[in-house]
């Protein structure tokens, strides 16, 4: 089947794992996802330093200011001549990083260093400059983390690396059989099977997304075992297993309760537990009162809302829940057994895609739509919509308790998509939680 050239499509007619072609960009105004800013700040203490012209420096530095960790942020400003004179660039940047660490009060223990496009489009040396930087400043861990924008279409996403070079650092101690950590995924645990099951017996349970201190950032790397459960995370997450040899588990989030049974019995969890046959009771009857609130209203579902965007519109639609579109630009491979289940028995649903040049401004809805996501909401133009992103750590019966409870508080309180939607960062200082 052809690839969509068309800003949607139904998913009977779309090509599995991109429905819709590449070209011109349109950027919706919906920020609630994090960016490489966020990301790397979850290292306690770490100093962000970014090398780029002035206006490249604009947006990151508007997101640490929303943030309130100005402190924690530097930047070193290139001009033309850095570009043009051969050697220049690696010099500046070198010079640059050294002057702004020696500035401040106190030399950080880590500092993630931003190269840019540039760096790539000069053919900059970049192991050169984190050799130097590394000679220079002997107790300050590096982080290699890259602004490039324009590599996103190309094999691995700049967030996907910058996990990745986080997760470098973490350091290899002795193997603690009482730790299991969650690691990759911006969004602390919240309402999860594991956690709570893994608690229950005893074990201690170190979450990447909710350390206080570098001291327990770096604790991960005593951890027996470790669970991903977001896709950007995965490549970072085998990395460092490998690198420790420690074992790891990749349990993305899923509504599939064959497959939430399959992931408890890998990590030896019980999923008869009565904690989980209360939660898989809780469903049923939420599903029930979920549908009874809806009475036809549609429901749209977008990507930046839930790494598993075809997962849950199937569990929505087989339980007679009617879902109108899911906007998303490509499709996870691991969603191929939902795509074709949604394929074949639900072929009029449709696909939408967020970054389509032809359908830049939100629709009028002729009634009430309830939107699971921000970008969602600003296409469908509801004030009825989940506010979360990256599944909101939310992971198996529990997850999808607490998912529906979200849902249904969603449809009975308004919420002003034009002071949430803009504000970066869900979760962070800047945004509502």
């Amino acid at each position: 089947m052809p690839i969509s050239s068309e800003e949607k499509i139904r998913i009977g007619d779309c090509e599995f794992p991109r429905p819709f072609s590449n070209g011109l960009e349109f950027n919706a105004p919906a920020h609630g996802t994090w960016n490489i800013v966020h990301i790397a700040f979850s290292i306690p203490g770490a100093h962000q330093i970014y090398i780029c012209a002035d206006n490249c420096l604009r947006g990151v530095v508007m997101t640490a200011a929303e943030m309130g960790e100005l402190s924690r942020f530097s930047s070193v400003v290139l001009e033309e001549d850095d570009m043009i004179h051969s050697g220049r660039l690696e010099q500046t940047t070198i010079e640059g990083v050294s002057s702004v660490l020696r500035s401040l009060d106190k030399v950080p223990e880590v500092a993630v260093i931003f190269p840019v496009c540039v760096h790539r489009f000069m053919g900059c040396d970049i192991s050169y400059i984190y050799h130097a930087l590394e000679e220079r400043f002997p107790d300050t861990r590096f982080v290699r983390g890259f602004m490039d924008p324009v590599m996103q279409k190309r094999g691995t996403t700049p967030d996907q690396r910058l996990r990745k070079a986080m997760m470098d650092i973490i350091p290899n101690r002795q193997e603690d059989e009482s730790v299991i950590s969650f690691i990759g995924c911006d969004m602390p645990l919240s309402s999860n099977d594991i956690n709570l099951l893994l608690e229950k017996k005893g074990i201690r349970v170190i979450d990447s997304a909710h350390t206080s201190s570098l001291e327990e950032y770096d604790s991960i790397g005593s951890a027996t075992a470790f669970i991903c459960q977001y896709p950007a995370g995965k490549m970072g997450s085998e990395a460092l297993t490998k690198r420790l040899g420690r074992k790891l588990f990749y349990m993305p989030m899923s509504f599939d309760a064959d497959r939430i049974n399959k992931d408890l019995e890998a990590l030896g969890l019980d999923h008869e537990d009565e904690l989980i046959v209360d939660s898989r009771k809780k469903i049923g009857a939420s599903l029930a009162e979920l549908k009874g609130m809806l009475e036809g209203i549609p429901v749209a579902i977008d990507y930046t809302a839930h790494p598993r965007p075809l997962s849950l519109a199937r569990f929505l639609l087989t339980n007679g829940i009617f879902v109108k579109t899911v906007y998303l630009d490509s499709c996870d491979p691991d969603e191929e057994e939902d795509y074709l289940f949604l394929k074949k028995n639900y072929p009029d649903l449709m696909l939408h895609s967020t970054v389509h040049v032809s359908d830049r401004r939100p629709v009028r809805p002729e009634g009430k739509v309830l939107a699971i996501g921000q970008k969602a909401a600003w296409f469908e133009g509801t004030e009825y919509f989940v506010n979360i992103v990256e599944g909101a750590g939310l992971w198996g019966f529990s997850g999808i308790c607490r998912f529906l409870s979200l849902m249904k508080e969603s449809l009975q309180e308004k919420k002003d998509p034009r002071d949430i939607i803009p504000r970066k960062g869900l979760g962070c200082i800047s945004c509502y939680e």
